[in-house]
Protein backbone atom coordinates (compact mmCIF):
# COMPACT_ATOMS: atom_id res chain seq x y z
CA UNK A 1 0.00 0.00 0.00
CA UNK A 2 1.57 3.49 -0.92
CA UNK A 3 2.11 5.38 2.16
CA UNK A 4 1.50 8.74 0.70
CA UNK A 5 -0.12 10.37 -2.68
CA UNK A 6 0.51 13.97 -1.75
CA UNK A 7 2.77 16.24 -3.51
CA UNK A 8 6.30 16.83 -1.68
CA UNK A 9 7.49 20.68 -1.80
CA UNK A 10 10.70 20.64 -0.32
CA UNK A 11 12.69 24.41 0.41
CA UNK A 12 16.05 24.38 1.08
CA UNK A 13 17.11 27.03 3.92
CA UNK A 14 20.69 26.11 3.17
CA UNK A 15 20.66 27.05 -0.60
CA UNK A 16 18.87 30.28 0.12
CA UNK A 17 22.11 31.36 3.21
CA UNK A 18 24.37 30.50 0.60
CA UNK A 19 22.79 32.69 -2.01
CA UNK A 20 22.35 35.36 0.29
CA UNK A 21 26.45 34.91 1.46
CA UNK A 22 27.55 34.49 -2.46
CA UNK A 23 25.82 37.71 -3.48
CA UNK A 24 26.66 39.77 -0.68
CA UNK A 25 30.89 38.50 -1.46
CA UNK A 26 30.05 39.05 -5.34
CA UNK A 27 28.72 43.09 -4.47
CA UNK A 28 31.78 43.61 -2.09
CA UNK A 29 31.16 47.01 -0.07
CA UNK A 30 27.58 47.02 -1.43
CA UNK A 31 24.48 46.14 0.89
CA UNK A 32 22.62 43.44 -0.12
CA UNK A 33 18.70 43.75 1.01
CA UNK A 34 16.74 40.89 0.58
CA UNK A 35 13.14 41.08 -1.21
CA UNK A 36 10.57 38.47 1.31
CA UNK A 37 7.42 40.14 -0.57
CA UNK A 38 4.46 37.72 -1.47
CA UNK A 39 5.80 35.39 1.03
CA UNK A 40 8.89 35.60 -0.26
CA UNK A 41 8.04 34.40 -3.98
CA UNK A 42 6.48 31.61 -2.49
CA UNK A 43 9.46 30.20 -0.52
CA UNK A 44 8.17 31.35 2.68
CA UNK A 45 8.77 34.91 3.91
CA UNK A 46 9.16 33.93 7.87
CA UNK A 47 12.01 31.13 6.87
CA UNK A 48 13.69 33.02 5.01
CA UNK A 49 14.13 35.89 7.40
CA UNK A 50 14.76 33.29 10.22
CA UNK A 51 17.54 32.36 7.95
CA UNK A 52 19.31 35.09 7.07
CA UNK A 53 18.41 37.32 10.19
CA UNK A 54 21.71 37.07 11.30
CA UNK A 55 23.33 38.35 8.05
CA UNK A 56 20.68 40.83 6.28
CA UNK A 57 19.89 44.12 7.96
CA UNK A 58 17.47 45.09 5.32
CA UNK A 59 14.31 43.60 3.85
CA UNK A 60 11.57 44.47 1.24
CA UNK A 61 8.05 43.46 1.43
CA UNK A 62 4.99 44.76 -0.10
CA UNK A 63 2.54 45.42 2.40
CA UNK A 64 2.57 46.33 5.46
CA UNK A 65 0.60 43.54 7.27
CA UNK A 66 4.23 41.54 5.87
CA UNK A 67 6.18 44.01 7.57
CA UNK A 68 4.64 43.69 10.82
CA UNK A 69 4.69 39.98 10.63
CA UNK A 70 8.27 39.58 10.01
CA UNK A 71 8.86 42.10 12.44
CA UNK A 72 9.66 40.19 15.49
CA UNK A 73 12.17 38.30 13.88
CA UNK A 74 14.50 41.18 12.80
CA UNK A 75 13.95 44.02 15.77
CA UNK A 76 16.63 46.16 14.57
CA UNK A 77 15.76 45.78 10.40
CA UNK A 78 14.98 47.92 8.37
CA UNK A 79 11.98 47.05 6.28
CA UNK A 80 10.67 48.52 3.68
CA UNK A 81 6.74 48.71 2.08
CA UNK A 82 7.02 48.68 -1.74
CA UNK A 83 3.33 49.31 -1.92
CA UNK A 84 3.33 52.69 -0.12
CA UNK A 85 0.81 53.25 2.63
CA UNK A 86 -2.68 53.91 2.77
CA UNK A 87 -4.21 56.34 5.61
CA UNK A 88 -5.37 53.05 7.57
CA UNK A 89 -1.56 51.85 7.58
CA UNK A 90 -0.43 54.84 9.44
CA UNK A 91 -0.50 53.90 12.96
CA UNK A 92 0.79 50.16 11.68
CA UNK A 93 3.89 51.61 10.05
CA UNK A 94 5.04 53.85 12.67
CA UNK A 95 3.99 51.23 15.73
CA UNK A 96 6.35 48.49 14.08
CA UNK A 97 9.20 51.11 12.71
CA UNK A 98 8.54 50.55 9.17
CA UNK A 99 9.57 52.60 6.04
CA UNK A 100 7.08 53.03 3.30
CA UNK A 101 8.00 53.35 -0.37
CA UNK A 102 6.37 56.61 -1.75
CA UNK A 103 6.12 56.61 -5.52
CA UNK A 104 3.79 59.71 -5.87
CA UNK A 105 3.97 63.46 -5.20
CA UNK A 106 0.81 62.71 -3.31
CA UNK A 107 1.63 60.02 -0.81
CA UNK A 108 5.13 62.17 -0.29
CA UNK A 109 3.04 65.80 0.95
CA UNK A 110 0.95 63.61 2.91
CA UNK A 111 3.36 61.27 4.67
CA UNK A 112 5.81 64.82 5.91
CA UNK A 113 2.10 66.53 7.19
CA UNK A 114 1.57 63.62 9.54
CA UNK A 115 5.27 62.75 10.82
CA UNK A 116 8.70 63.47 11.12
CA UNK A 117 9.34 59.84 9.58
CA UNK A 118 11.73 59.66 6.74
CA UNK A 119 10.96 57.69 3.98
CA UNK A 120 11.55 55.83 0.71
CA UNK A 121 11.63 57.88 -2.57
CA UNK A 122 11.02 55.99 -5.56
CA UNK A 123 11.61 57.69 -8.95
CA UNK A 124 10.85 57.06 -12.32
CA UNK A 125 13.84 56.66 -14.78
CA UNK A 126 12.18 53.95 -17.63
CA UNK A 127 10.00 51.04 -16.43
CA UNK A 128 6.87 53.27 -16.62
CA UNK A 129 5.35 51.49 -13.34
CA UNK A 130 5.53 53.14 -10.04
CA UNK A 131 7.90 56.36 -9.33
CA UNK A 132 7.65 60.26 -9.17
CA UNK A 133 8.96 61.74 -12.77
CA UNK A 134 11.24 64.67 -12.92
CA UNK A 135 8.80 67.40 -12.80
CA UNK A 136 7.38 66.18 -9.80
CA UNK A 137 10.89 65.75 -8.31
CA UNK A 138 11.09 69.12 -8.71
CA UNK A 139 7.89 70.21 -6.61
CA UNK A 140 9.44 68.52 -3.63
CA UNK A 141 10.31 70.69 -0.71
CA UNK A 142 14.21 71.21 0.46
CA UNK A 143 12.46 69.72 3.64
CA UNK A 144 10.60 66.66 1.91
CA UNK A 145 13.95 65.88 -0.33
CA UNK A 146 16.04 65.71 3.20
CA UNK A 147 13.72 62.86 5.05
CA UNK A 148 14.44 60.54 2.13
CA UNK A 149 16.66 58.31 3.64
CA UNK A 150 16.70 55.93 0.39
CA UNK A 151 16.04 56.82 -3.63
CA UNK A 152 14.93 53.80 -5.36
CA UNK A 153 14.57 53.14 -9.39
CA UNK A 154 13.91 49.79 -11.00
CA UNK A 155 15.79 48.91 -14.34
CA UNK A 156 13.62 47.45 -16.98
CA UNK A 157 15.89 45.19 -18.50
CA UNK A 158 18.69 44.53 -16.77
CA UNK A 159 18.70 40.88 -18.13
CA UNK A 160 19.38 42.31 -21.30
CA UNK A 161 22.90 43.35 -20.70
CA UNK A 162 23.28 45.06 -24.30
CA UNK A 163 20.09 47.05 -23.81
CA UNK A 164 20.32 50.81 -24.44
CA UNK A 165 17.33 51.36 -21.87
CA UNK A 166 19.54 49.97 -19.04
CA UNK A 167 22.22 53.28 -19.69
CA UNK A 168 19.49 55.65 -20.19
CA UNK A 169 18.23 54.77 -16.63
CA UNK A 170 21.61 54.58 -14.84
CA UNK A 171 22.04 58.46 -16.29
CA UNK A 172 18.87 59.70 -15.15
CA UNK A 173 18.92 57.89 -12.01
CA UNK A 174 22.83 59.55 -11.66
CA UNK A 175 21.21 63.26 -12.45
CA UNK A 176 19.17 63.07 -9.94
CA UNK A 177 21.24 61.86 -7.20
CA UNK A 178 22.32 65.43 -6.05
CA UNK A 179 19.11 66.43 -5.06
CA UNK A 180 18.79 63.72 -2.28
CA UNK A 181 21.96 64.80 0.27
CA UNK A 182 20.85 62.48 3.24
CA UNK A 183 19.54 59.24 1.14
CA UNK A 184 21.33 56.14 0.22
CA UNK A 185 20.49 54.74 -3.39
CA UNK A 186 19.42 51.67 -5.10
CA UNK A 187 18.84 50.98 -8.79
CA UNK A 188 19.12 47.22 -9.20
CA UNK A 189 17.38 44.05 -8.55
CA UNK A 190 19.12 40.68 -8.65
CA UNK A 191 20.46 41.04 -12.42
CA UNK A 192 21.59 44.39 -11.74
CA UNK A 193 24.69 42.61 -11.01
CA UNK A 194 25.53 41.75 -14.54
CA UNK A 195 25.57 45.41 -15.44
CA UNK A 196 28.52 46.80 -13.52
CA UNK A 197 29.43 48.12 -10.64
CA UNK A 198 28.02 51.27 -11.33
CA UNK A 199 24.43 49.87 -11.17
CA UNK A 200 25.11 48.39 -8.26
CA UNK A 201 25.11 51.89 -6.14
CA UNK A 202 24.56 51.66 -2.34
CA UNK A 203 21.95 48.87 -2.04
CA UNK A 204 21.19 45.92 -4.18
CA UNK A 205 17.57 44.55 -3.75
CA UNK A 206 17.89 40.95 -4.52
CA UNK A 207 14.86 38.75 -5.05
CA UNK A 208 15.32 35.99 -7.86
CA UNK A 209 18.66 34.72 -7.45
CA UNK A 210 18.51 34.66 -3.67
CA UNK A 211 15.72 32.06 -4.25
CA UNK A 212 18.00 30.08 -7.02
CA UNK A 213 16.19 31.97 -10.05
CA UNK A 214 18.92 32.45 -12.47
CA UNK A 215 18.62 33.01 -15.92
CA UNK A 216 22.31 33.67 -16.74
CA UNK A 217 25.54 31.26 -17.01
CA UNK A 218 27.31 33.94 -14.80
CA UNK A 219 25.96 32.64 -11.77
CA UNK A 220 25.73 29.09 -13.31
CA UNK A 221 27.93 26.86 -10.81
CA UNK A 222 27.39 29.53 -7.82
CA UNK A 223 23.48 29.84 -7.14
CA UNK A 224 21.73 26.48 -5.81
CA UNK A 225 17.92 25.97 -6.27
CA UNK A 226 15.88 26.63 -3.18
CA UNK A 227 12.47 24.81 -4.67
CA UNK A 228 12.13 20.72 -5.54
CA UNK A 229 9.23 19.02 -5.95
CA UNK A 230 8.16 15.71 -5.95
CA UNK A 231 4.78 13.49 -6.79
CA UNK A 232 3.71 10.28 -6.16
CA UNK A 233 3.25 7.18 -9.11
CA UNK A 234 -0.63 6.60 -8.29
CA UNK A 235 -0.89 4.32 -11.62
CA UNK A 236 0.62 2.53 -14.57
CA UNK A 237 -0.66 0.98 -17.95
CA UNK A 238 -0.18 -0.38 -21.01
CA UNK A 239 -1.99 1.97 -23.66
CA UNK A 240 -2.10 -0.33 -26.97
CA UNK A 241 -1.57 2.01 -30.00
CA UNK A 242 -4.04 4.15 -31.44
CA UNK A 243 -5.14 4.59 -27.64
CA UNK A 244 -5.61 8.69 -27.03
CA UNK A 245 -4.81 10.23 -23.59
CA UNK A 246 -6.33 12.83 -21.57
CA UNK A 247 -9.33 15.37 -22.26
CA UNK A 248 -9.19 16.39 -25.61
CA UNK A 249 -7.85 13.11 -27.12
CA UNK A 250 -4.79 15.60 -28.55
CA UNK A 251 -2.48 12.74 -27.98
CA UNK A 252 -3.04 9.53 -30.19
CA UNK A 253 -0.62 6.28 -29.18
CA UNK A 254 1.67 5.47 -32.05
CA UNK A 255 2.94 2.13 -30.62
CA UNK A 256 2.34 0.34 -27.89
CA UNK A 257 3.55 2.15 -24.71
CA UNK A 258 4.05 2.30 -20.76
CA UNK A 259 1.71 4.95 -18.92
CA UNK A 260 2.21 6.60 -15.59
CA UNK A 261 -0.20 8.68 -13.79
CA UNK A 262 1.25 11.48 -11.45
CA UNK A 263 -0.58 12.74 -9.01
CA UNK A 264 0.28 16.45 -9.74
CA UNK A 265 -2.46 18.67 -11.55
CA UNK A 266 -2.89 22.31 -12.43
CA UNK A 267 -4.84 22.44 -9.23
CA UNK A 268 -1.44 22.48 -7.50
CA UNK A 269 0.36 25.08 -9.23
CA UNK A 270 1.61 22.86 -12.61
CA UNK A 271 0.99 25.10 -15.78
CA UNK A 272 -1.51 23.56 -18.04
CA UNK A 273 0.37 24.47 -20.84
CA UNK A 274 2.88 22.28 -20.57
CA UNK A 275 1.20 19.07 -21.66
CA UNK A 276 0.54 18.38 -25.19
CA UNK A 277 4.40 17.14 -25.43
CA UNK A 278 6.24 20.29 -24.04
CA UNK A 279 7.67 19.20 -20.94
CA UNK A 280 8.62 15.87 -18.27
CA UNK A 281 9.36 15.39 -15.13
CA UNK A 282 12.06 12.58 -14.07
CA UNK A 283 12.94 9.40 -12.32
CA UNK A 284 16.92 9.08 -11.66
CA UNK A 285 17.64 11.40 -14.27
CA UNK A 286 15.52 9.74 -16.89
CA UNK A 287 12.81 11.78 -18.62
CA UNK A 288 9.40 10.95 -18.46
CA UNK A 289 7.53 13.38 -21.31
CA UNK A 290 4.02 14.36 -20.54
CA UNK A 291 1.34 13.19 -22.44
CA UNK A 292 -1.55 14.94 -23.42
CA UNK A 293 -2.97 17.96 -21.63
CA UNK A 294 -2.62 17.98 -17.61
CA UNK A 295 -5.62 17.60 -15.70
CA UNK A 296 -6.27 19.32 -12.05
CA UNK A 297 -5.20 16.49 -10.12
CA UNK A 298 -3.20 14.39 -12.47
CA UNK A 299 -0.65 14.03 -15.26
CA UNK A 300 0.19 11.16 -17.54
CA UNK A 301 3.96 10.57 -18.80
CA UNK A 302 5.32 8.23 -20.77
CA UNK A 303 7.52 5.95 -18.83
CA UNK A 304 9.59 4.33 -21.87
CA UNK A 305 12.89 5.40 -20.05
CA UNK A 306 11.90 4.40 -16.38
CA UNK A 307 10.18 0.73 -16.87
CA UNK A 308 10.38 0.28 -13.41
CA UNK A 309 8.10 2.69 -12.23
CA UNK A 310 5.60 1.63 -9.89
CA UNK A 311 2.17 3.22 -8.01
CA UNK A 312 4.02 4.60 -4.69
CA UNK A 313 7.30 5.88 -6.51
CA UNK A 314 7.85 9.62 -6.24
CA UNK A 315 9.22 11.10 -9.41
CA UNK A 316 10.94 14.36 -9.52
CA UNK A 317 9.11 17.47 -11.12
CA UNK A 318 11.70 20.50 -10.13
CA UNK A 319 14.89 19.66 -9.40
CA UNK A 320 18.83 20.48 -9.88
CA UNK A 321 18.61 19.87 -13.42
CA UNK A 322 14.80 20.44 -14.34
CA UNK A 323 14.88 24.13 -12.53
CA UNK A 324 12.07 26.77 -12.06
CA UNK A 325 14.12 28.55 -15.30
CA UNK A 326 14.18 25.23 -17.65
CA UNK A 327 10.31 24.75 -16.92
CA UNK A 328 9.83 28.30 -17.35
CA UNK A 329 11.05 27.91 -20.82
CA UNK A 330 8.84 25.01 -21.88
CA UNK A 331 5.66 27.08 -20.46
CA UNK A 332 6.80 30.78 -21.98
CA UNK A 333 7.02 32.67 -18.35
CA UNK A 334 9.18 33.63 -15.73
CA UNK A 335 10.71 31.43 -12.78
CA UNK A 336 9.25 33.68 -10.55
CA UNK A 337 5.86 32.73 -11.58
CA UNK A 338 6.85 29.13 -11.31
CA UNK A 339 7.96 29.19 -7.64
CA UNK A 340 5.34 32.00 -6.79
CA UNK A 341 2.59 29.48 -7.96
CA UNK A 342 4.26 26.51 -6.68
CA UNK A 343 4.58 27.88 -3.48
CA UNK A 344 0.73 28.81 -2.56
CA UNK A 345 0.25 25.27 -3.22
CA UNK A 346 -2.14 24.20 -0.60
CA UNK A 347 -2.08 20.20 -0.99
CA UNK A 348 1.46 20.22 -0.86
CA UNK A 349 3.30 18.03 1.97
CA UNK A 350 6.02 20.88 2.63
CA UNK A 351 9.00 20.20 4.18
CA UNK A 352 12.08 22.38 5.51
CA UNK A 353 16.00 21.68 4.94
CA UNK A 354 17.18 24.27 7.86
CA UNK A 355 20.46 26.02 7.18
Amino acid sequence: MKTSIEPVLEIDLTAVKHNYNFLKSFGSGVQIACAVKDDAYGIGALDVVRTLKDNCSVFFVAYAKEGELIRSFVPNADIYILQGIGENELSQIIKNHLIPVLSTLEDVQWWTSVTDESYALMIETGLNRLGLRTNEINELTISQRKKASLVMSHLACADDTAHPLNKIQLERFQSLKHLFPNAKFSLSASEGFLLGSSYLQDMVRIGALLYGINRSDAFKTNIRPVMSIKAAVLQTAVLPKGEYVSYGATFQAPKDMHLAVISLGYGDGLFRSLGEGKGGFYWHQKRLPILGRICMDSTMCDMAEATDLKPGDFIDVLNSFYTADEMAKDVGTIGYEIISRFGKGQRFQKKIKEA
